[in-house]
């Protein structure tokens, strides 16, 4: 097996295994001994944890290669895993759930940046994202299932932990594969290596100015499925245990799509204005009709992927730019359930899916001033 092929093993074993240890505890947080605010704070920990550190792994992976980066993360998470497993305070719990958030990010932004230098990065990507995708279902359902069987809290965290470690033996072996073909950074990071420091905060400011569209869009429609999520176990009225399964095949939906995305032969910025049409027209039905989260979570493949496409293509630093659009996706499943609550309970849920459908609306209409063009330096502005 050659380098990159082991390498690519391992970022798609490893995005999968990480994913379902992030969720393994959810099924257990009623059961730790902490107050009701201290069981969100620890959930929302994860995503803080990734959301501040997907930027600079991104720019850390374009100045020392991608995979020192994954390879970093993905033991941080294993280390998680197994701290985890050994404390019960849930102080202690809330600060390595930041910690397993920090090597969630580090790992998703350097991977998602060594896929959009490949050539077939438009496959990959679509796989690495069903594969995330899968992992947070496992975790969800293996995780309460696995707990159910052995009877202790932390068997489902144990199971995930250990198989995370398989990704990390992958990644020491690449160490010691010589691969002239493999390149874990590009060209341009390595000259970039050489300079200061300055160029590289001009080059993220320059790329968030210039790519504002595509960011609300991230932030706007990868967010309205978590403001469902968070609504859909009022607005259905079913039991807990039908929940869990709804939500589930939500996310297989997503899995789906983003296996058959790379098929639709359609520009990038036009599908990504399609799957906003159709993210509005959702947010509403879904008021009345919550069983609509189903084809919301197939039509957030398609957005994950296309906009992923159009960065593979628009920017040349892929670390700068997966690191933003990590931090652009965990902000808006941060951000948005929580406005969209607050607004669904200070007003009514039509009134919030009708303002979010609207900021939907809004991605249609500006996105269109995003332009693929390629690498031909108009774009670094």
């Amino acid at each position: 097996m050659t380098r990159s092929n082991l390498f690519l093993f391992s970022l798609f074993f490893g995005v999968a295994s990480l994913m379902a240890l992030s969720n393994a505890i959810i099924p257990i947080l009623p059961s730790l001994n902490g107050a009701l605010q201290i069981q969100a704070f620890i959930y929302s920990a994860y995503f803080f944890g990734a959301m501040i550190t997907t930027l600079p792994g991104g720019i850390i992976s374009d100045r020392i290669g991608q995979f020192r980066v994954v390879t970093a993360g993905m033991i941080l998470t294993v280390l998680s895993g197994v701290f985890l497993a050994m404390v019960s305070d849930p102080v202690l719990i809330l600060l390595i759930r930041l910690a397993e958030g920090v090597g969630a990010g580090l790992f998703v932004s350097a991977s998602l940046s060594w896929i959009n230098y490949q050539k077939e990065h438009a496959r990959f990507s679509g796989i690495f994202m069903a594969l995330l995708n899968l992992g947070l279902l496992l975790g969800l359902v293996g995780g309460g299932w696995i707990t159910s069987i052995f009877g202790d809290l932390t068997a489902g965290i144990i199971f995930f932990t250990i198989i995370s470690v398989v990704p990390v033996i992958s990644l020491l072996f690449c160490f010691g594969i010589r691969n002239p073909d493999f390149t874990d950074t590009s060209a341009l990071a390595r000259e970039d290596s050489q300079q200061g420091w300055h160029p590289l905060f001009s080059d993220v400011s320059n790329m968030i100015r210039r790519q504002a569209p595509l960011w609300f869009s991230v932030i706007v429609l990868l967010g309205i499925t978590g403001f469902v999520q968070a609504l859909y176990p009022d607005l259905s009225g079913l039991p807990a245990a039908e929940v869990g399964t709804a939500l589930a095949v939500m996310n297989l939906a997503t899995i789906i799509s983003s296996i058959a995305a790379p098929w639709f032969r359609i520009e990038p910025v036009l599908l990504i204005r399609i799957s906003a049409v159709l993210m509005a027209i959702l947010v509403l039905v879904f008021v009345q009709y919550p069983s609509s989260i189903f084809i919301m979570g197939f039509v957030a493949g398609l957005v994950m992927i296309s906009q992923i496409r159009y960065l593979a293509m628009a920017e040349r630093k892929q670390g700068v730019a997966m690191g933003l659009y990590t931090t652009a996706s965990y902000a808006g499943m941060t951000f948005l359930p929580s406005i969209g609550g607050y607004i669904a309970g200070f007003f009514s849920v039509s009134v919030a899916a009708s303002l979010i459908a609207l900021l939907a609306g809004i991605c249609v209409i500006t996105i269109g001033s995003c332009k693929c063009r390629g690498f031909d330096g108009s774009n670094e502005a």
